[in-house]
């Protein structure tokens, strides 16, 4: 019976593992003023392993990044980069496949590892390729982020990897 329970679980894990995952991401990077910055952003990013790959909007200031399908993303490895290449980040909009998600007030869900928590959202059903927007006080302005912490706990900490605040 707990051999039986156990290969449900890791089925149904693995099943999930597969099917969500991160698809994309819009990234908004303050700086970008020539095509050669918005080629070092390009080259600095494919570092990351799970990058496809980049394309820059120079007149909206926004970097598109597809990602590898079945490898972790990490969102913070990617505004570090953009840091590191000596520019910033304003936001972070990353779409995420869902598979029949029911999300409502203060859920959240872990995958690979790191939690994301719900901010501001009321009862869906999530399904197919859905655009999460971060708004953690490395990926919203100053503003936005003082409104935010009025009614969001950022100081929760998550029990295993990275916690993370997104909404809809």
């Amino acid at each position: 019976m707990k051999t039986t329970t156990l290969f449900l679980v890791l089925f149904f894990g693995i099943t999930f593992s597969a099917r969500a995952q991160f698809v994309s991401a819009d990234v908004g990077v303050n700086g970008l003023t020539c095509s050669m910055c918005s080629r070092g952003v390009a080259a600095t990013l494919k570092t990351l392993p799970f990058i496809d790959s980049v394309s820059t909007d120079l007149n909206a200031l926004v970097t598109h990044i597809t990602f590898k399908s079945g490898l972790k993303v990490s969102i913070d490895d990617l505004r570090k980069m953009i840091e590191n290449a000596g520019f910033s980040v304003r936001f972070v909009h990353a779409v995420f496949r869902f598979d029949n998600v029911k999300i409502g007030k203060d859920y959240h869900f872990v995958y690979n590892g790191d939690t994301y928590d719900f901010v501001g959202v009321h009862g869906q059903t999530l399904s197919g390729p859905v655009e999460l927007q971060f708004v953690d006080k490395p990926y919203v302005t100053k503003q936005e982020y003082a409104v935010l912490s009025k009614s969001v706990d950022f100081g929760e900490h998550s029990k295993t990897g990275r916690l993370y605040h997104v909404t809809l």
